[in-house]
This record gives C-alpha cells, sequence and structure tokens, in this order.
C-alpha cells in the first residue's frame, strides 16, 4: 500500500510507539488465521475492504508490543483497534483482552460484533 509520506510517517511514528519492531506489518494486506471461524475471517475481510476503500492504512494479525494481536490494526483511524467479535461478546472482550492493551490505546478500538450485518459506518 503506497502512502503519501504523511500518511506514512504517521504509520511509522504509531508501529514504532505500539507494535513489536521484531515483527513487520503488511500494511494493506488481510491475513487470516485458521483459528478463527469463517464468519470472523470473512467480516475482517469486509471491514478491511471499506478501510482500503477509504485510503486508511491497515495491517491485520500484527503483533504489539504488549504482544497482543487485534484482528485489524489501523493507525490512521479515528480508532486504531478493530476487534471482530464472534464467538465473545464485548463484556468478554473487556474482561479478558482490553488489560493486555497498552494504556495508550485503552478505550481506542471498536469492537465489532461480526453477528450484526456489515455496514461500513459501523467502523467509522
Amino acid at each position: 500500500m503506497k502512502l503519501p509520506n504523511k500518511v506514512q510517517k504517521e504509520v511509522n511514528d504509531w508501529w514504532r510507539i505500539h507494535g513489536d519492531t521484531s515483527y513487520k506489518p503488511d500494511w494493506g494486506k488481510i491475513k487470516l488465521s485458521v483459528a478463527n471461524t469463517r464468519e470472523h475471517n470473512l467480516r475482517v475481510c469486509e471491514i478491511c475492504i471499506s478501510l482500503l476503500e477509504m485510503g486508511l492504512p491497515f495491517a491485520t494479525e500484527a503483533r504489539l508490543k504488549t504482544g497482543v494481536r487485534p484482528d485489524i490494526v489501523a493507525p490512521t483511524h479515528v480508532k486504531p483497534i478493530i476487534e471482530v467479535l464472534w464467538s465473545e461478546t464485548n463484556e468478554d472482550f473487556l474482561s479478558n483482552k482490553s488489560d493486555k492493551y497498552h494504556s495508550d490505546l485503552i478505550g481506542k478500538w471498536i469492537l465489532h460484533d461480526a453477528k450484526q450485518e456489515y455496514d461500513p459506518i459501523l467502523i467509522m
């Protein structure tokens, strides 16, 4: 994904602060996990297509410094973490995973319920 210099700098700065630099994210490419359900993976794809159409850089399955691996990282988005929930609820995420994020990222996420019909407005 070719980005304007200013956006690339913002992405690089965000990654230096939050990303595990021993893992290089593939910006603009979708990586899926066989550990997820088909429905979960399809929703990740739908969201990433929307981000592409909006011109927003993203990475999937990217490891952060704290060891957590969000479904989607979109550094220039208003909320840079997008978690797709299929077999878990918002409450499950908040009680089991939210404390694994760096304090700067607490609450800067979109918890997307994949059981609901997809509408790009849900990630804005």
